[in-house]
């Protein structure tokens, strides 16, 4: 159990507070704060109206995933959806994709070329290296901007060991359902003023081998590399600076549902299709005031460069066993150079305190896009050109020299009203500018400008102590992004087309929170109900009068009407002792509404289903026992674009919709840990005891079958 009552109880339970959770490996994170709320102050979890999730992985989260997106799995509110075992995209309140905003340290992960369903991006971040992790379920766009319709996955990072002056930590963990090893070396050194870290990490990860006796998905291996450092200094409480570089790069990884049609040994489209490379790269300053007046309390500043770089490879498969006699390379790298500046002030209101976060953010997305065709019989290669009105430009899954720039100022007030009642509002004001030529044929050059005003209420209530609720009613805005606008390339179900006349949508998000945090049980309940206007989804089209692109079905981007989401979102722990129990429950329903009136339900929303477990720990702490069940019900309320995904609906079904879907699912695992001595932490876990043949929803690949796993941290202070 992840999430904001888990904290709560730490709140409440001073003892609990105390105890030593550097090392020992622990699913709570004895800690009251988030910064992702405010995006400058720590921020009380119990006092805040957003719906709030938070993981601290230890050695047992870290050591039983292959990718980032692995750790968020049992997180409350969080649905993961894969493509391949290689790739790891999150589902907060039916959205995904362009919907959600990915953030490493407070900085957009996101940029302009993110599609509506990325499985890609989250793998791009090393887990060894990742500290925290806060997730907004809900609208965050006051705060951070487009993008964040469904919610904000801001994942903290760390290069330094963290154990006081030199140090060394050497980490590990193997897993037998893909053959899968990574490690890690990091190292670092400590001041009373600074600190310097830096650290590498390799891995690599075989076919993946779901349950039910089937064998090895091929293929879906790949290879991990990483480094990263950090720098951080501070003088006294008035000035602290940060630095951070990172580098973390993922080659051959398969996108596996093109290869098979659902499930192997039926073919899929193509005879390769794989991300090679894959790389997410990082470097930022950031310099924090505090000169103490009510005025500017606080003053932060941040300036960075995040750089993609992202190659595809492709052989269409023309019949089975028969593939095509050339090789599609694709090359978009997305260069994005960013500043942004928050601030804090507080002033007296009445008896209280009235707190304003306020600032701006602008970030420009530079794009160096390149392709070529290869004949694979004599090695000749033809460069993938789009003909503009001024001559032929190169070109990958976008038009070189394309660009995309987005800027926004908000402010934000937070007022205790007196002791039981908070309020806070915001505004953001925003404005976005894409800039490309997609060719004449496809609609000559796109200069597509858009703005928002958006603004959030939040009022939390605590009628008793233990007791709060929070309401909070929030609008949320999305702005058409370079792969709505320009993006030619495969999509599950065909061939995705431009269309450069794609408008903004935007939101409105109704939510309201029961939370209870005792000293031995804390639960939270969530209920919302969301409504998006010119909602953009992916639907059939055509191009020069026909529906099908080099033979397969067009697709386009389109202001389809509205979409509607509710849902309902609850965790809970209860202590015994040395016990203590655990659960989540997420449900959701969406449905859209075209131009025409028609309703239907809406892709890719997960069924009912939740997580629950039980844990032990010795008395010393040095000890623990896991048990953990996941568990859906079956998916069969499939949207049009459901129906016509391979990975949920195989294509030799797609004349009989009504048959297909994702069967439920009951799945166990037990783990076990022991910190041998201060210095050195082991873990070792069943997972999937009974082997069950299982895939979560819209995902592309199975997920691991009878697995065992372990891990093994060890830290020297030289």
């Amino acid at each position: 159990m992840h999430g904001l009552f888990v904290i709560g109880l730490a709140v409440v339970s001073p003892a609990a507070a105390q105890q030593d959770t550097s090392t020992v490996d622990t699913i709570i994170r004895m800690s009251q704060v988030v910064v992702s709320a405010s995006r400058i102050e720590e921020v009380e979890l119990l006092d805040q109206p957003l719906a709030i999730s938070y993981i601290e992985p230890r050695i047992t989260n870290i050591s039983r995933g292959t990718v980032a997106a692995d750790l968020l799995r049992d997180v409350g509110g969080v649905h993961v959806q894969q493509t391949s075992a290689g790739q790891g995209a999150v589902v907060l309140r039916g959205l995904i994709g362009n919907q959600v905003l990915l953030l490493v340290n407070g900085i957009p992960l996101n940029n302009s070329t993110y599609r509506d369903g990325p499985g890609q991006y989250l793998a791009t971040i090393d887990p060894e290296t990742i500290e925290r992790i806060e997730v907004i379920r809900g609208p965050a766009s006051v705060l951070y901007g487009s993008d964040a319709q469904g919610g904000v996955i801001n994942v903290i990072t760390k290069s330094h060991p963290d154990a006081g002056r030199r140090s060394v930590r050497v980490a590990g963990r193997a897993m037998s359902a893909n053959e899968s090893y990574r490690g890690r070396l990091s190292g670092g050194a400590m001041g009373s003023t600074w600190s310097f870290g830096i650290g590498g990490s390799l891995g690599t990860a075989g076919d993946l081998r779901p349950g039910g006796g089937l064998g090895p998905q091929d293929p879906t291996g790949f290879d991990v590399a990483g480094v990263d450092a950090a720098f951080s200094f501070s003088s006294g409480d008035k000035h602290s600076l940060q630095a951070s570089l990172q580098h973390f790069e993922m080659s051959g990884v398969p996108r596996y549902d093109r290869y098979v049609d659902f499930r192997a040994p039926v073919p899929g489209r193509d005879w390769e299709h794989t991300f090679s490379p894959q790389t997410r790269q990082l470097g930022y300053v950031r310099y924090k005031i505090s000169p103490g007046s009510r005025a500017v309390m606080s003053l932060e500043t941040t300036a960075s460069l995040a750089v993609q770089r992202e190659g595809r490879n492709r052989v269409k498969l023309l019949d089975p066993g028969v593939p095509d006699s050339s090789l599609t390379h694709w090359r978009d790298d997305v260069f994005t150079p960013g500043l942004a500046v928050v601030g804090l002030s507080q002033f007296p209101l009445g008896e209280r305190t009235l707190a304003l976060t306020w600032g701006g953010d602008i970030y420009h997305d530079q794009l160096k896009s390149n392709g070529a065709v290869t004949n694979l019989n004599n090695g000749d290669s033809q460069e993938l050109l789009r003909q503009t009105e001024t001559g032929t430009i190169q070109t990958g899954r976008f038009p070189n020299g394309a660009t995309s720039s987005r800027a926004g100022l908000f402010l934000a007030a937070d007022w205790e009203v007196m002791r039981q009642w908070r309020i806070s509002l915001g505004g953001r004001w925003g404005t976005f500018r894409n800039v490309a030529d997609v060719g004449t044929e496809l609609g000559g050059r796109v200069e597509n400008t858009s703005s928002s005003l958006t603004g959030q209420l939040g009022i939390v209530f605590h009628p008793i102590y233990e007791w709060s609720i929070a309401f909070r009613l929030a609008e949320g805005f999305r702005a058409p992004n370079l792969y709505d606008l320009t993006n030619v390339g495969p999509i599950p179900a065909g061939q995705v087309l431009p269309n450069v006349n794609v408008k903004p949508e935007k939101s409105l998000s109704t939510e309201l929170g029961v939370r209870y945090a005792g000293s031995d049980a804390a639960f939270e309940l969530t209920v919302y109900y969301t409504r998006i206007s010119d909602f953009i989804d992916r639907v059939p089209g055509s191009f020069r009068g026909d529906t099908l692109f080099n033979g397969e079905r067009i697709f386009t981007g389109q202001n389809v009407g509205t979409a509607r989401m509710g849902g309902l979102e609850a965790e809970g722990i209860l202590r015994m002792g040395q016990v203590e129990g655990r659960a989540t429950l997420l449900y959701t329903r969406g449905d859209q509404t075209d131009g025409s009136g028609v309703e239907t339900p809406l892709s890719k929303i997960p069924p009912l289903g939740g997580t629950a477990g039980l844990r032990w720990t010795s008395e010393n702490q040095r000890f623990w026992v896991d048990y953990g069940l996941s568990w859906a019900i079956r998916q069969d309320r499939l949207g049009l674009r459901d129906e016509t995904d391979p990975r949920i609906c195989p294509q030799f079904m797609q004349d009989t919709p009504d048959l297909c879907g994702t069967d439920g699912f009951f799945v166990h695992g037990i783990s076990a840990g022991a910190e041998i001595t201060p210095a050195v932490v082991v873990s070792a876990g069943l997972d999937n005891i009974s082997d069950t043949l299982y895939r979560t929803h819209a995902s592309g690949v199975d997920s691991a079958g009878r697995s065992v796993w372990v891990g093994v941290s060890a830290l020297g202070v030289l």
